[in-house]
């Protein structure tokens, strides 16, 4: 699936039980970090941090903690599915040039 804003991931990670809202305060400077550091190390949920003690804005944490949010958030449905991603991309990085014409026309088609 293929998001269209940050807004509809968070949603659909929080349907998926993949985000955990945190509303009790917490300090910005070392207690968000490493209760981050903590559920990172286990594999565990993103986090969004609603209140952050001095600040209106929440934090949102571990959006990319494990490699098949990742593959989520890059519309993939799996790991594997986002390697293929990964090596088209380097092609089109770094195409091979043909060896002579007979070979680019049998790659193109």
């Amino acid at each position: 699936m293929i998001y269209r804003d940050l807004r509809e991931f968070v949603s659909s990670l929080e349907a998926k039980g993949e985000l955990k809202r945190i509303a009790q305060e917490v300090d910005p400077r070392l207690e968000i970090t490493e209760i981050c550091d903590r559920v990172l190390r286990r594999g565990g949920p993103a986090l969004l941090f609603e209140r952050p003690k001095g600040h209106a804005m929440p934090v949102l944490a571990n959006l990319f903690g494990t490699p098949q949010r990742v593959a989520r958030a890059m519309g993939q449905e799996s790991v594997a599915a986002l390697r293929e991603v990964g090596r088209l991309l380097a092609a089109l990085k770094e195409p091979e040039p043909p060896r002579g014409l007979k070979h680019a026309w049998e790659t193109t088609l």
